[in-house]
This record gives C-alpha cells, sequence and structure tokens, in this order.
C-alpha cells in the first residue's frame, strides 16, 4: 500500500512538473529578474550612451506569457472571472485609458501605461496559477535580490560613486545637484525607486518568518539600505507601520492571551539593537549623509508644494480630457521649475494626462486591482505593504512616467500569498510522519510545528 502511494505520488509529481504552469512561473521570475537588472542606468552604462528603450523587455515577454496563460487554462477562464474580477477589469481597462489619451492628447503620452500599469497586471494574470511552493521560492529570490542591491548600494555609500549613475553623464545640471547630494541606487533606476522595493522586504521578511540567524541580519540590511538609498518618505513609513505592526501584534496577542515570548523577545531586540545600529550609521558613516542634511523644507518638498500651481493655467478641455504632453513641459518652465524639477505626483501626472474624466475612471479600476492583489496576498501585512507602496509612490512621479514599481509591488504581494497556509500545511505534513512526540524538544524542528504536533498527538 505504501509503495503504491510512493509511486502515484511519483506520477503526480512527474505530471506536474510537465504542467504548463511551470514553465509559466520559470518565464515570470525571469522577467522579474529583468526588471530589477535590465534597466536604464544599466544599459546606459554599458552601451556607453543614452538608449531610449520605448517598451520593456521584460514586459513584452510577460504578455506573451499572460496571454498564453489564459488561453491555456492553467486557470480556467470562468473562474478568473468567479474569483478575479478586479484584476481581468484591470488587464482589460490599461489598454482602453492608453488609447484615451491618445486620442485627446497624442501618441506621446501613452507610452507609459503599457510599462507602468499594464505589466504589473499581466504578471498577476501569470502568477495567480503557481502553486505555494513556487511562490515561496519567489518570496526568497525577491529577499535574496534586495539584499544583493543593498549590498551594491552600501558600497556606492561608502565610495561616493554610482557604478550606474542614475543621470546621463551629459546632463551637466543634473551630475552637479547628484555630486552635491549624493545618493546610492545600485541596480535601481533611481533613489526613490531603491527605497521603495527595500522597504517592501520588510513586510515580506515579516510573512516568511525565516529563523533568527537570518531575520536579524536580514533586518540590519534593509534598515542600512533605506538610509543608504536616501529616501525620507520611504524610511519613514516603513519604520511607522512597522511600529504599527508591532503595536497590533502585542495588543492582540494580550487580548487573545496568546502572545509568544519568543515576538516580545524580537520586538525587544528590535527596539534597543535597530536604534543603536541606526545612530552608529548616521553619526560614525556617511551612508545617511543625504538623510540627514536634508531634515527640513528643502528645494525637493518646496517643489512638490509648489507643482499644484499648474493647475490655475488649464482651460476647461485641458480639465476634462487632459493636457498634450508637449503643452505640459510648456507649463512646467511657465511655473518656474527648471530642467532638473519635474511635477514630483504621480496623481497629479496622471490627472494631467487624462483629465478629471479619464482620472476618475482609472482611479476605481486602480484601486479595484489594488485590493484584489491585497486580498489575494492575505494578511495585515499585505495590506500594510500596498498602503506603503502607495504612500511612498505618491510622494514621486514614478507611476507618472515609465516605472516598474508596481510590477515589483505585485510580485512581492504574489509571493506573500504562498505563506497564507504554510505553518498548517508543515504541521500535518510533519505529524503524518506519526513521529513520537518524546525529546521533541531536542529535535532540530521548528517550536511551532513542535507545539503543532503535541496538539494533534492528544486529539489522537
Amino acid at each position: 500500500m505504501i509503495r503504491n502511494m510512493r509511486t502515484l505520488e511519483r506520477k503526480l509529481v512527474i505530471k506536474a512538473r510537465r504542467m504548463p504552469g511551470s514553465g509559466i512561473f520559470l518565464c515570470a521570475v525571469l522577467c522579474i529578474l529583468l526588471q530589477f537588472f535590465l534597466t536604464n542606468n544599466v544599459v546606459r552604462v554599458i552601451a556607453g550612451h543614452d538608449v531610449n528603450i520605448r517598451f520593456h523587455p521584460a514586459n513584452i515577454i510577460m504578455m506573451f506569457c499572460a496571454f498564453y496563460a489564459l488561453a491555456s487554462g492553467v486557470v480556467p477562464f470562468h473562474q478568473r472571472c468567479r474569483e478575479s474580477p478586479g484584476l481581468l477589469l484591470y488587464v482589460f481597462a490599461i489598454p482602453v485609458f492608453a488609447v484615451y489619451t491618445a486620442y485627446f492628447n497624442g501618441l506621446s503620452g501613452a507610452a507609459f501605461y503599457f510599462d507602468s500599469f499594464w505589466g504589473a497586471g499581466l504578471l498577476a494574470i501569470a502568477l495567480e496559477g503557481a502553486t505555494d511552493r513556487q511562490k515561496r521560492l519567489l518570496a526568497k529570490i525577491l529577499l535574496a535580490l534586495v539584499l544583493l542591491n543593498v549590498l551594491f548600494g552600501l558600497f556606492e555609500s561608502l565610495t561616493q560613486n554610482n557604478v550606474f549613475p542614475f543621470v546621463a553623464n551629459d546632463d551637466a545640471e543634473a551630475q552637479i545637484q547628484a555630486t552635491t547630494d549624493f545618493r546610492a541606487n545600485a541596480f535601481y533606476p533611481h533613489p526613490l525607486t531603491a527605497s521603495l522595493i527595500t522597504g517592501m522586504a520588510f513586510f515580506l521578511l515579516y510573512v516568511m518568518q525565516p529563523r533568527f540567524l537570518v531575520l536579524a541580519p536580514s533586518f540590519v540590511l534593509i534598515l542600512i539600505g533605506l538610509l543608504a538609498f536616501g529616501g525620507r518618505t520611504a524610511l519613514f513609513v516603513t519604520v511607522g507601520m512597522s511600529g504599527l505592526a508591532a503595536f497590533w501584534v502585542v495588543m492582540s496577542g494580550i487580548i487573545k492571551r496568546n502572545l509568544k515570548l519568543e515576538v516580545m523577545g524580537y520586538i525587544l531586540v528590535a527596539v534597543v539593537v535597530l536604534p543603536i545600529v541606526a545612530a552608529i550609521i548616521i553619526t560614525q558613516t556617511t551612508i545617511a549623509d543625504r538623510i540627514v542634511d536634508t531634515l527640513y523644507f528643502d528645494d525637493s518638498a518646496e517643489v512638490r508644494v509648489f507643482q499644484w500651481t499648474v493647475l490655475n493655467y488649464l482651460s476647461l478641455k485641458n480639465w476634462l480630457f487632459g493636457i498634450p504632453l508637449q503643452d505640459l513641459m510648456a507649463l512646467k518652465y511657465q511655473i518656474g521649475l527648471n530642467s532638473v524639477e519635474d511635477i514630483e505626483n504621480f496623481w497629479l501626472l496622471l490627472f494631467l494626462n487624462l483629465g478629471a474624466v479619464g482620472f476618475v475612471a482609472f482611479l476605481f479600476v486602480f484601486f479595484t486591482f489594488l485590493v484584489h492583489i491585497a486580498r489575494y496576498a492575505g494578511g495585515m501585512y499585505a495590506w500594510m505593504l500596498m498602503l506603503s507602496a502607495l504612500i511612498i509612490d505618491s510622494g514621486s512621479n514614478s507611476l507618472g512616467q515609465k516605472s516598474n514599481d508596481l510590477v515589483i509591488e505585485v510580485a512581492f504581494l504574489i509571493a506573500m500569498s504562498g505563506y497564507r497556509n504554510y505553518a498548517r500545511q508543515t504541521v500535518r505534513r510533519v505529524a503524518g510522519m506519526r513521529l513520537r512526540t518524546d525529546g521533541l524538544s531536542n529535535a532540530r524542528l521548528p517550536p511551532k510545528i513542535v507545539r503543532g504536533l503535541r496538539v494533534l498527538n492528544r486529539a489522537n
């Protein structure tokens, strides 16, 4: 009987490896790697000059991958319509917005919808059919990519040299500003993107719950990375959300009377150690100079307030249907912004691009998609990641131009979904081995599994 079951299990494993979903998952992982390492600044350094990449190759590959996932029936289409209406609405609506703005304002202001928004929906289509094990593998890959970029960013901060500068060498004014206000960016296209994605790794760690020997160094490295990349909003929002999460865990544990000693230990260690590490880095190194030197209402913050005066120069047609890109560039100079400064709010850019009519429809589609992805990921930390990313992106113009912020955010959220039932499945699998609980304290098993085994054995 046992031999037959093992034979059946091997056949199922072989069949699962031959399923089209495995190839789609590998294709999606390849696209995520390209999003991390094939950025404009990396291509510029390798090619020796600016290369106008109209559409990112990763999103083109993902488009064919997503269409194949829909056509092959990895997840039946009727099931997608029933379980993921927000996702399908988003995937089919984003091209409509691109056509809408191209009709009213020209093609030059429509291309960014493909990379900034549509690619995220295509990635979600491809990855929703992945198994929980594949999603957990994706989580480990994402964490490794973030830590690699953090180490690269620390090297840049210590040497005060960007290996892949986020400004072009022939842009003299931008080079002067980047030199006087140094920020690491590693492989990322901009330090603000680096800060955003590094902050996401905090919430991924909360869900993964690795062993302390992995958890502690990862937390410290991510905190140092946030200081090195110089994103003030990302740093304060991430730390604030983490504080709220810790407060919620402690209070809910006290109310439900299931607060664990190890959780309190982790929180106390973080409260004591992380401020000390941050203080040493700020006072003894140049890593956090950008954040320390700009803890006031600087030029960047002034631009974020002054940019809204552009609304005073819009005509009725612009208010309703948007403004062409050439006219927007003229208005930018008219309100006093120079060649280095830009409108630093993607909501404002989208409103100027779509007008009031299109913008209201976009808000409905966009938030429907975000709610779907956060619910799909499941849990408090997924909602915190989504809200944190939205707040951080609202302080920049990344999603109002070509950006991979939303694509990588979706990758993080779908990776989180692989841990929704992970602890319960692990306990059941180990319990199925009929292990004895005698001497389990000396066994190399996580405490959660040991307690689960004892409960199951008492029930049996």
